[in-house]
């Protein structure tokens, strides 16, 4: 597969021993939510991001320890994503802050946003660490390169699903499936976790999957999937429940959180 070439060729150009193990914060990239740091790895490795959102955190109840305080004042560059993470707390100087999604929400899902976004993401860090310039305008194009690949791997795993349709817990994936044409019957959550619609619009969407009783179900692996299992379990023929990733690990490459989430469709779907 043609992705798989480009992300040996990105992974080829990391440090031998990984992201780099520099501790000084004045060298760190400081990001809010962990695919944004997983961007940042794929044009400049060589620079330690750090997330301020921790593994298996919930991003709507996030409050910055003083370490981090310390450390956003510090960084010469703070990334975000200002539509998923305006309730923070957080206080960063204009001149050191990237927004790259100021309105989209989960921008890093859609293939289109992120296409548009690395550009403008490799200028910036261009223009904070002008000693690896060359080496990110290199990256940059392998990266768009695997954005593409990608692109197309969805698209044809997704078009297998096209006449299912899917159920949702959160809409995190909202974007990329309407992109691709893919069918949504229902929303379980709102873009805030853990808030659930009530039972009215829970038992609409019982009725509809009835009606659509082969679509897929797809969950969350951050929190809880309780009102996609109970429709799950009113079902005559229960089926299994995708639990994708949205957010990943920091300083996971965002291709290679992208294609975890791909496998996970495509065992299901050969299943």
């Amino acid at each position: 597969m043609k992705f798989l070439i480009a992300t040996c060729l990105i992974f080829s150009m990391l440090p031998s021993s990984g992201i780099a193990s520099d501790i000084d914060n004045k060298d760190k990239i400081v990001v809010t939510l962990p695919p944004l740091s997983g961007l940042v790895v794929m044009l400049l490795p060589e620079v330690q991001s750090h997330c301020l959102l921790s593994a298996n955190a919930d991003p709507h109840h996030f409050q910055p320890s003083p370490r981090q305080v310390d450390m956003l004042q510090q960084s010469p560059l703070f990334i975000r994503a200002s539509r998923d993470d305006q309730g923070w707390p957080i206080k960063a100087q204009r001149s050191q802050t990237l927004d790259l999604w100021p309105i989209q929400n989960h921008g890093w899902l859609q293939f289109e946003q992120v296409r548009i976004v690395l550009p403008k993401l490799a200028k910036t860090l261009s223009q904070h660490f002008p000693l690896y310039q060359d080496k990110i305008a290199t990256r940059l194009n392998l990266a768009l390169q695997a954005v593409n690949d990608l692109d197309n791997e969805w698209r044809k795993t997704l078009q297998t699903i096209q006449k299912k349709g899917v159920f949702v817990q959160h809409p995190a994936w909202l974007g990329l499936l309407k992109a691709k044409h893919i069918p949504v019957w229902s929303v379980l959550e709102s873009e805030q976790h853990g808030h659930e619609h009530g039972p009215k619009h829970l038992e609409q969407a019982l009725v509809t999957l009835k009606q659509h009783s082969n679509a897929l179900l797809l969950g969350s692996k951050r929190h809880s999937n309780r009102s996609l299992e109970w429709l799950n379990n009113h079902q005559k023929d229960p089926s299994s429940i995708i639990k994708l990733d949205a957010l990943g690990k920091c300083n996971q490459p965002w291709n290679k959180l992208m294609q975890d989430n791909l496998k996970q469709l495509i065992q299901l779907n050969q299943s």
